[in-house]
């Protein structure tokens, strides 16, 4: 994660397989002045034999999951769309005026 952006997850989606609670997608949001985008990723099929119960996984953990799941080159493309949205908004855009004769 490169500096200046917020990474947040925003939920969980679990199937119970292999086990109760195995979280197989992660809703996140990444942020930076006041930009976010809003995404979704299927994660990599959880390890049995490093299982965390659900109860117990922490945002750092998820994020990693999250991360790991998007590969580095997807995790700078992100990052990247999130400042070209920036810029798109520092761009002065046409607004509708009313009409003036009525």
């Amino acid at each position: 994660m490169s500096e200046g952006y917020n990474w947040t997850i925003n939920s969980l989606q679990v199937m119970n397989t292999p086990e109760p609670q195995t979280v197989v997608m992660s809703n996140f949001t990444i942020a930076k002045d006041g930009q976010q985008v809003n995404y979704s990723v299927n994660l990599l099929p959880a390890n049995p034999d490093d299982f965390t119960p659900f109860d117990q996984i922490t945002q750092a953990q998820a994020l990693e999951w999250t991360q790991a799941a998007l590969g580095p080159e997807r995790v700078t493309n992100m990052e990247t769309e999130v400042d070209f949205l920036i810029a798109q908004a520092a761009i002065p855009t046409p607004q509708p005026a009313p009409l003036p004769w009525g």
